[in-house]
């Protein structure tokens, strides 16, 4: 396999972990450099070289990955742990006894929380030491560069979700071309948010020291009154920070006191998937829409067996947006990708042309809805999909094009 693909993170990073079993620990750490060099974003490599590092008594080493580890990923109970360890052996007691505790803590806060399965993500250790496959390489990387699309099998990553977050200056709306979303409803929220937001579709990513003035600003402001915007400021500071469990429940609590607020419901849904997709890229379980050069397409799991994780607290969040606000596109836009994840593509795509029918300008949707209708093998809608998001600006279309639609063009 590697001599066909030897930039194949996969079989790189399962080969590592039988070699680190078979004791041959220094060609283990050569190949978690290289899946580190492809993807330097992943968690489990860091974490799974740290236990190499450990083997070889190189502690420094080691507790510089499970920094890293823990930098990505700062629930990571498991990293915590294994780093008091670490901590120990250097001599660094303090630093020990109070990763023990933080990994206690997130170990206590884990199993009493009510999503499916995250005890399990927290403290089991096997998990880890057995042979993990990351699927989703292609996924991670967006298509940043042509090669990618040189692969037998390219795998597609549905545009994210539409969330509140953290912004460097008020932008109430999104832009596209100059035109502009007018919801009176969205502007009058955003202004009422202590902190600059803005509505956009990302993924959360780690900007603890970056917002660290602006969450000890909030910390102090609820100490004072605890208001739900407020709460709302803080979920949003805690998501970037991937602090899932602490995230939600402050969302929890303003949604209790203003329980038909559409836009903390919006948020919390969001929460809820992307909890719910990082539990599953951990277990190597996440689903991949993959198109190959016959143009047929397939879902598939590292374990080639598909398994659909439950999205229906997310959706529901979703669906009372949608019912208490039915002219705002973003929770359709919304819909349709929680629907896509729950394989119910018709349901996604009928979503997604309801977000387009209510503001048409919504690039991540005909790209999203292409996807899903390629999917269903309808290929000539899915090419004129993509090609509208690539007139609106997701440079991504060209690329899948190319390689996909070429025939219908020509």
């Amino acid at each position: 396999m590697l001599e066909l693909e030897p930039t194949n993170s996969l079989t790189l990073y399962n080969r590592a972990l039988i070699r680190a079993q078979a004791g041959a620990y220094n060609q283990a750490l050569e190949d978690l450099d290289r899946v580190l060099e492809i993807n330097p974003k992943n968690v489990l490599a860091y974490f799974n070289r740290a236990s190499v590092f450990i083997e070889l008594g190189r502690y420094s080493d080691a507790e510089y990955d499970y920094t890293k580890a823990i930098e990505l990923y700062p629930d990571f109970a498991k990293a915590y742990m294994n780093r008091s360890f670490v901590r120990q052996k250097l001599g660094k007691m303090t630093l020990a006894k109070s990763d023990y505790n933080v990994a206690a803590a997130k170990v206590n806060e884990y199993r009493s929380s009510q999503m499916t399965g995250s005890a399990d993500f927290a403290d089991t250790t096997k998990k880890y030491n057995s042979l993990l496959s990351l699927d989703a390489d292609f996924a991670k990387k967006d298509f940043n560069d042509e090669e990618l699309l040189q692969n037998r099998n390219v795998e597609i990553k549905l545009k994210p979700l539409y969330r509140f977050c953290v912004s460097e200056k008020k932008d109430f709306n999104p832009m596209l071309l100059g035109r502009k979303f007018e919801n009176a409803a969205l502007e009058s929220f955003m202004a009422g948010i202590p902190i600059d937001v803005k509505l956009a579709s990302k993924e959360m990513t780690s900007s603890r020291y970056l917002n660290l003035p602006l969450m000890n600003r909030v910390d102090k402001e609820l100490l004072a009154e605890r208001t739900p915007q407020l709460l709302f400021a803080k979920a949003l500071l805690e998501s970037d920070d991937k602090q899932f469990n602490s995230a939600l429940s402050c969302y929890d609590e303003a949604i209790s006191m203003m329980p038909d607020e559409v836009f903390f419901l919006l948020n919390r849904g969001v929460l809820q998937a992307e909890m719910i997709d990082f539990i599953s890229s951990m277990e190597s379980n996440v689903q991949i829409l993959t198109l190959d050069n016959e143009g047929t397409t397939r879902a598939r799991v590292q374990d080639k067996s598909v398994r659909i994780y439950d999205y229906s607290s997310a959706i529901r969040d979703m669906e009372k947006t949608v019912a208490l606000m039915p002219d705002f596109p973003y929770a359709y836009y919304n819909l349709g990708n929680l629907y896509c994840l729950s394989n119910e593509f018709p349901l996604a795509i009928r979503n997604y042309s309801t977000a387009l029918n209510i503001y048409p300008w919504i690039p991540e949707a005909y790209y999203n809805r292409g996807l899903a209708q390629i999917y269903l093998k309808e290929k000539e809608k899915g090419c004129i999909d993509l090609s509208k998001a690539g007139e609106l600006g997701v440079q991504d279309a060209y690329r899948v094009i190319k390689k996909y639609c070429s025939s219908e063009e020509k």
